[in-house]
């Protein structure tokens, strides 16, 4: 293993068709009945099985040293369909050490980490073949439920009142009192993973130095570890096996493409290495000729009698994005490339499209969308309120056909109406109301439910095809924050001031609807950056 590192984690549940009696009869290579359901899983044939043992803490009854007697005491104690009945872990050991030491080693991981925290813990050492220790690994299963002093399961969690401020039962909506989970231990907190993975690489670690192995692991990510290699995935039992007679598999031939990338990356690293020097002797002349190169960009722009051309800001900003790409590595200057020119070519082309070329016509612009944008929000909104409103008159049907008989009885009396108006009131207003309803929104207290039931579908697909033009709106917005954020960058990067662009439409005699849009442009401008200034002084004070 040492250049590698597995160390899966995954959970044996009956939510996703697994048994914790069908997975520990698999790791040891046995045949044991699940009580459970009744099914007899068989395993005696399979090869492989080196070493199996169950490790128990302290006070737990010694029966459950048994296999069949543990992993059927859990089967047969968790009733639900979905529960989670085992941890299961999968993980490589390293081939340069001896099964006896790998032996230990596990061993320890196993006592630290689990049985001192009152879990028990099942395990078997495999090993695919047969010259010694080739691709040899642990299955560890522990418990997932706690047990009593009297050696009954115990609970996972627990559910606790949520308090008011004033220490009592906060009281829903529903009737029933607001509560939350409280786990009774911390076998299922999210950050252990991270420490298993990184105590076993420790030991690893140890181990190996205790045997004279160069070698080392890190249970850290390629990507975490900032190394730029793709890493290898793992090959299993049956891949692993036909691999050695000579027999190609998938993984086998993914793991070789693997390793051409990684030696194509370790090549190109070095190249750069070489050349690095030269680069380094560069970079003086290289931010001279840049500081000069801005200074006239700057006196350029600031020298011309018209207003400062969009199409000039985003082609500076992609010019400023490419200088930053070339101090990344080489897959970076791929990525970064490729990403900043799909942006210029997007921005220009909505310049285009929109006949924009100044900031006042993009402010314009801006103006333009919000109003189309509040007018498409009135118009979902109205076309909702009518389908709650048919909705209603829908509804009102059954209290219509329920009471009619009454009413129209009531309608007819000419003899102590009021009587039977006191004797049936409730029936009489429900009919009344409904009528009065469907009157108030339609404009006739007839019942048209066909008609009602179109005008409710027809509703429907417009407000499907107003979202989707709120949603061409919102691109919009993004594609224009997205060149407001270069103008900003560009300003920034040179020393322009958009008060010189107001001056100049103000030099020019622009209309005063174009200098407003220029104000409201450097406003808004000016009114993000101290948002975004404030939000990261905040944050700041919460990390000190």
């Amino acid at each position: 293993m040492a250049e590698t590192f597995h160390f899966s984690i995954s959970m044996i549940s009956r939510g996703k068709s697994k048994s914790a009696v069908a997975s520990a009869a698999y790791i040891s290579c046995e045949k044991i009945k699940n009580e459970w359901d009744g099914e007899v899983h068989d395993y005696h044939n399979k090869k492989g099985l080196l070493h199996s043992e169950i490790f128990l803490p302290e006070n737990v009854p010694i029966a459950l040293k048994d296999r069949t007697t543990l992993w059927n005491s859990v089967e047969l104690n968790e009733k639900a369909s979905n529960a989670q009945l085992a941890r299961n872990f999968i993980i490589a050991l390293p081939k340069e050490l001896s099964f006896e030491e790998n032996k230990r080693l596990i061993t320890e991981f196993i006592q630290e980490n689990f049985i001192s925290k009152g879990m028990i813990a099942d395990l078997a050492i495999h090993q695919e073949n047969d010259d010694g220790n080739g691709n040899i690994h642990a299955h560890i299963m522990t418990t997932v439920r706690p047990l009593n002093q009297d050696g009954t399961w115990g609970a996972k969690s627990k559910k606790e009142y949520v308090l008011d401020e004033k220490g009592e039962k906060i009281k829903l909506k529903s009737g029933n009192y607001k509560t939350r989970k409280v786990e009774l231990t911390d076998w299922n907190d999210k950050g252990n993973a991270e420490k298993w993975r990184e105590n076993f690489a420790s030991l690893c670690n140890q181990y190996l130095e205790k045997n004279h192995q160069e070698k080392r692991v890190d249970h850290r990510s390629y990507k975490r570890q900032g190394i730029e290699e793709i890493p290898t995935i793992h090959l299993g039992a049956s891949a692993s096996a036909l691999e050695k007679k000579g027999i190609e598999t998938d993984k086998g031939n993914i793991n070789r493409e693997i390793k051409k990338h990684n030696s194509l990356v370790k090549a190109i690293k070095n190249k750069i290495k070489e050349i690095t020097s030269w680069i380094d002797s560069l970079l003086g002349n290289l931010q001279a000729k840049y500081d000069e190169y801005k200074q006239t960009k700057k006196d350029e722009l600031e020298n011309k009698a018209e207003l400062f051309n969009l199409y000039e800001y985003i082609s500076i900003y992609n010019e400023i994005q490419g200088e930053k790409t070339k101090n990344l590595s080489y897959y970076g200057q791929i990525k970064k490339g490729n990403a900043d020119l799909k942006r210029f070519v997007k921005a220009i082309y909505y310049l285009k499209d929109n006949h924009l070329q100044t900031i006042a016509d993009l402010q314009g612009k801006v103006f333009e969308l919000a109003k189309q944008s509040k007018k498409i929000s009135g118009d979902i909104q109205e076309k909702t309120q009518r389908i709650k409103d048919l909705n209603q008159c829908v509804s009102c049907i059954d209290a219509i056909r329920e009471n009619k008989e009454i009413y129209q009885e009531y309608k007819n009396k000419t003899l102590f109406k009021d009587s039977f108006y006191n004797s049936h009131k409730k029936k009489i207003d429900r009919y009344l109301r409904a009528r009065k309803t469907i009157e108030k929104f339609t404009g006739t207290s007839s019942i048209k439910l066909s008609d009602w039931q179109k005008e409710i579908s027809s509703l429907e697909n417009q407000i499907q095809e107003l979202t989707k033009d709120k949603a061409k709106v919102q691109d919009e917005f993004k594609q224009i924050d997205h060149i407001k954020y270069a103008v900003k960058i560009v300003n920034e990067e040179y020393g322009i001031d958009l008060s010189i662009e107001i001056d100049k439409a103000i030099k020019r005699g622009e209309k005063p609807s174009v200098i407003a849009q220029l104000k409201k442009f450097q406003e808004q401008q000016e009114k993000t950056d101290k948002y975004k200034q404030k939000a990261k002084e905040k944050y700041s004070g919460q990390e000190r």
